[in-house]
């Protein structure tokens, strides 16, 4: 706390002030702002905490605020004497308030399931795109990064597991309006909380079933014109890259192929010869296409800074990310405006603006960032990049392949993606704890691409031409999308008997309209109240609902309606619990329940609809019972701080069921002159139940300070119903790997269970249940009905792609001006599938090349007549049997991730206005730990994608004043 002693004389024009600043410990305060509020007039206090004011005015508001202080109001008359102002420190921990999306509340009268995540150490980090902050960072949320592609999004974040066949996506609110996590710079947050469970998510009822995460951007503060500077720069490291066979290798696993299929061999014992004596030379077409290093650069500034009119934030930031060749990248340009005007003294407005671009470069034949990666995947090691001729670019072509030349000659494509947001919240504070407020939103995004081919010729051998590339530019608009927002709220807060209770009310309606270029309109209106109160600051009580109406559903079940409640006891708060408080012992222990309802409605619209093509036949039958997909939850949770502060613990079970899942596909019998026929349903049932631990130490010994922590969370996922009936089973009409029955995984392996190799041809002969042109070496299936036959019917569940026992540590040191941390991410249980070119390793077609070269490590466990008791099956060439998906593909992807390790040193003052420099050095994903058998254990199988990045980084920040 601090007190501050004003002075006043009055003169003919208004009030002289004069006054000083002083903490608690009677120390002054220097550099505290002093403004009249509704003007630009204002002061800081001097080294002693001294300042001097006039104003032509006889009756003022004074916003006194420091640093490490609540900025406070405080009106001064003509008939004021001296006066003493308290301003409360700034507190932290159970004092903090949490923004849960309408209002805020303190944390000790939280009484739901929220996460927050550490603003301060994920601006410290080097981050790309947003999604990277979420991973081993917050109980309960997981992210697996799957594209390092420049410009592409990293990865999906889901809340509490997977509970939808739509997009499991959480819904995203910045400053009060949806938006899309990728857009943000998190050098522009605030704060970002995470609502978990039902009772708080369901403020947002239909759209909350994923979870739901709020962010508030950084806004200005009254005082001195700040400016926050961040700049990084660094390299990024493919740490997932295939190690190939060699040319020799190649030639005898094609033969030896071409042996076991009773087929000519494509190489003379010479051809091998020459490649074992290098004649041939060996082409590793990786890194023939990875022809520089990637690198990733950020600046960002903040110009901050206000008066008694208000306040502003002004945050632009530019990101450039390079490719592993000349033409792939990407950079994204930012600027945020947030300010807040002071109307009138009861009357505030938040203004907020937002624009940016993103430019993404591609390779025409590359795109999507898998189209190069597999091509070079695809083609031998004996076929070299150039003829030997000493004509330029003279490129050898196979089938029209070479991924060299497609880098050069094959095209450009460029993207553009624009978006505009402006965010008005008008406020009116009819006392200090009932206010009104508005919130309308306007966004807007476009996009375009553009692409390029220039002429050139392709020789052949002798130089003559055997194909001529034409100059194409072609160019086309995207789908533009338009959001617009409007909401209205009430606020009441206020400490009732004599400070004993204190009470939280919000209540609203929002309405929602999204216009596609394409004609699709999406209408959204929402009616909401939630309450909080804490009685005598031991008994919490949370209620909200909310009513959802959609224009996505069919007439008749457009409206939903999502409940909850939630209690909490502070039991530390209890008389029998002073003794334990008065040591230190315990100073936070918090038990908290809560049940709700929340919906989903994170699906394309009109598909209750019928869809007719242009010969008149239907294509999607109509549904006029479609509706929301719904989910109840649970949530029990514990939380314990001890130790004189130095220790806190969180645990929370929690039991998600949802039903009335959205399946866009359904089949159903044709119609005459339908060749196929789906409609939209509501069907089945799943089931999420998990747990979360977390715990964190602090402390500090001497000049080292320092902090350790680290959770687990795991979520079990289970398909109750399938269809309308507990024995129904879902074929998914998409993915034919892919089923549904009760008890399995919503996300599942479905295929064929295994019993070795065929050893000879005896063994071959004497099984009955076999697949056509099986040979000694290929798969042996199970035949689980016993029927003689390998078919459909055999096919079993195999495993879950989703993490199991997923954890986290995490590690801080200080020491004066050098600071050390590190962050650790893992998944104790997973199963992956080893598919397409990374998996089905031979892929060894020397007649289309069209299958590529096998990797070295299924080349070093392949089956052969004499290592029979082998990992992988024969090497083949074309079609095969052993490509279905089979336990023999599956693998334990189970890791553990050094995601980041950090050293930095900070200069306090440079000059006179550089203040808090910063520099340091980051290594970010650069070791990993696993067992797993494919390339990356975060990715769901798959061969030629983009590789995945290791980035190492060198950074400083700075503030001036």
């Amino acid at each position: 706390m601090a007190w501050c002693s004003i002075t006043l004389a009055t003169a003919q024009t208004g009030l002289t002030l004069g006054g000083k600043v002083k903490d608690n410990l009677n120390r002054p305060v220097a550099n505290a702002s002093i403004l009249i509020k509704g003007s630009n007039i204002g002061t800081e206090t001097d080294a002693g905490g001294n300042f001097d004011l006039k104003s032509k005015s006889e009756s003022v508001i004074l916003i006194i605020s420091a640093v490490g202080y609540e900025t406070q109001e405080l009106q001064v008359k003509e008939s004021s004497s001296r006066i003493a102002v308290i301003l409360e420190e700034a507190q932290m921990g159970l004092d903090e308030v949490v923004v849960m999306g309408y209002n805020k509340v303190d944390r000790q009268h939280v009484a739901s399931s929220v996460g927050q995540l550490d603003m301060e150490q994920t601006k410290s980090r080097p981050i790309m795109k947003m999604q990277q902050a979420f991973s081993g960072t917050i109980p309960g949320v997981t992210m697996m990064q799957g594209n390092s592609l420049p410009g592409s999004t990293f990865g999906s974040i889901n809340i509490r597991g997977v509970s939808t066949l739509q997009n499991a996506e959480p819904l995203v609110i910045v400053d009060g309006m949806e938006m899309d996590i990728s857009d943000l710079d998190p050098n522009q947050i605030k704060s970002l909380t995470v609502l978990k469970d039902a009772a708080s998510a369901s403020m947002y009822g239909s759209r909350g079933a994923n979870g739901v995460i709020i962010i508030e951007t950084e806004r200005g503060t009254t005082g001195k014109f700040k400016v926050n500077l961040n700049a990084w720069s660094g390299f990024n490291k493919a740490i997932d890259l295939p190690q190939f066979v060699n040319a020799e290798q190649y030639m005898r696993l094609n033969n030896e192929a071409s042996g076991y299929q009773g087929q000519a061999l494509s190489y003379s014992d010479e051809d091998i010869a020459k490649a074992q004596s290098g004649e041939i030379k060996s082409v590793d077409w990786m890194k023939e296409v990875m022809q520089r290093t990637s690198m990733a650069h950020n600046q960002s500034a903040n110009v901050s800074g206000g008066g008694g009119v208000g306040t502003f934030n002004l945050m632009m930031g530019h990101l450039r990310e390079t490719g592993l060749n000349a033409i792939e990248g990407s950079q994204k340009f930012t600027a945020r405006f947030n300010t807040n005007v002071n109307i009138a003294n009861k009357f505030v407005l938040l203004a907020d603006f937002y624009a940016q671009r993103l430019q993404n470069d591609r390779l025409l034949q590359n795109d999507n960032g898998n189209g190069l990666y597999q091509i070079a995947w695809r083609m031998n090691p004996t076929q070299q990049v150039y003829y030997d001729s000493g004509l330029p670019e003279h490129y050898i072509l196979h089938d029209d392949l070479n991924p060299v030349a497609r880098i050069k000659r094959g095209g450009i494509k460029n993207y553009m993606h624009d978006k505009s947001v402006i965010n008005l919240r008008p406020r009116y504070n009819i006392t200090d704890k009932l206010n009104i407020e508005g919130n309308v939103s306007y966004m807007v995004s476009k996009s375009a691409n553009k692409e390029e081919v220039k002429s050139f010729r392709y020789l052949d051998e002798n130089g003559k031409p055997i194909q001529i590339v034409s100059n194409k530019v072609d160019a086309s608009q995207g789908v533009s999308e338009s959001q617009l927002t409007a909401r209205a709220l009430v606020n009441y807060t206020n400490s009732l008997r004599e400070d004993k209770d204190k009470i939280y009310f919000t209540a609203g309606t929002e309405v929602m309209d999204l216009t596609y270029t394409s004609y699709k309109q999406i209408s959204k209106a929402s009616f909401f109240g939630k309450l909080n109160y804490a009685f005598d600051n031991r008994y919490i009580l949370e209620a909200t609902g909310r009513a959802d109406g959609s224009s996505k559903f069919a007439p008749g079940h457009k409206w939903g309606f999502f409940p909850s409640a939630a209690v909490a006891w502070n039991i530390h708060n209890e008389n029998f619990m002073q003794g334990l408080k008065d040591a230190k012992v315990l100073s936070n222990l918090k038990l908290r329940g809560s049940y709700g309802l929340i919906g989903n409605e994170n699906v394309d619209p009109y598909l209750w609809e019928e869809v007719v093509n242009n010969y008149g036949w239907t294509m999607r039958v109509p549904n006029p019972d479609f509706s929301w997909e719904k989910q109840k939850q649970w949530n029990v949770g514990v939380d314990v701080t001890t130790l004189k502060d130095r220790l806190t613990l969180t645990a929370e079970v929690y039991d998600k069921f949802s039903y009335d899942l959205i399946y866009s596909k359904f089949p159903v019998p044709p119609l005459t002159g339908s060749h196929s026929l789906t409609t939209s349903v509501n069907i089945g049932e799943v089931r999420n139940k998990g747990v979360e631990l977390s715990a964190n130490w602090s402390d500090k010994i001497g000049n080292v300070t320092y902090s350790i922590g680290g959770a687990f969370f795991d979520n079990k996922n289970e398909v109750l119903k399938a269809g309308y009936k507990d024995t129904d089973t879902l074929v998914f009409t998409d993915n034919t790997d892919k089923i549904w029955y009760k008890g399995i995984a919503i996300d599942n392996y479905y295929g064929f269970q295994t019993n070795g190799f065929f050893r000879d041809a005896d063994d071959v002969a004497n099984t009955a249940a076999k697949m056509a042109n099986t040979l000694p070496g290929d798969i042996k299936y199970v035949d689980q009905n016993g029927d003689g036959i390998i078919n459909d019917a055999d096919r079993v569940y195999l495993g879950d792609p989703s993490p199991r026992y997923n954890y986290n540590v995490n590690m801080s040191l200080k020491y004066k001006g050098f600071d050390f941390s590190m962050v650790g991410q893992g998944v104790g249980k997973r199963t992956a599938r080893i598919s397409d070119q990374e998996g089905y390793p031979v892929r060894v077609d020397g007649n289309t090349n069209a299958l590529g070269a096998p990797r070295q490590y299924y080349a070093d466990n392949r089956w052969t007549p004499e290592n029979q008791n082998s990992r992988f099956p024969r090497v083949w060439t074309g079609t095969s049997t052993n490509a279905y998906l089979s336990d023999v593909w599956m693998g334990n992807a189970s890791y553990f991730r050094i995601k980041v390790l950090q050293l930095g040193y900070t200069v306090k003052k440079i000059g006179k206005s550089f203040h808090n420099t910063r520099l340091y050095i980051n290594a970010q994903d650069a070791i990993t730990f696993t067992k797993w058998e494919g390339l990356e254990p975060e990715r769901n199988g798959g061969g030629g994608n983009y590789p995945r990045m290791a980035t190492y980084t060198f950074g400083i920040t700075t503030s001036i004043f």
